[in-house]
């Protein structure tokens, strides 16, 4: 059975709430892994392999952010749209800030 595509984007839209709260949830904890990842260094040995850890992590930070914007734009879901956006950007800060307090004591 053919899904046309107004029936498929009327399906999204319907979806759009819980949808944000995926997305969301989903931003936060790859956020939380990226930070790390670039932070910790992945295990990393040498100046070099620190260096390729956070270039790898920022690639896969705005990849997603990026990749987000635009499916999330075509689809027609203004809410998962504001959600991931919202997301991407306050949770980096936040980790970061939580981090540098963190160190402090």
């Amino acid at each position: 059975m053919a899904v046309s595509l107004v029936e498929l984007r009327s399906r999204l839209r319907r979806s759009d709430r819980p949808a944000a709260f995926a997305v969301v949830v989903g931003d936060l904890l790859l956020c939380c892994v990226v930070l790390w990842w670039m932070v910790a260094g992945a295990g990393a040995t040498t100046r070099e392999e620190e260096t390729a850890s956070w270039i790898l992590g920022a690639k896969v930070y705005g990849i997603w952010l990026a990749a987000g914007l635009v499916l999330f734009a075509g689809a027609g879901l203004p809410r998962t749209l504001l959600g991931h956006l919202a997301a991407m950007l306050l949770t980096p800060s936040a980790l970061f800030l939580l981090v540098m307090l963190l160190s402090l004591r």
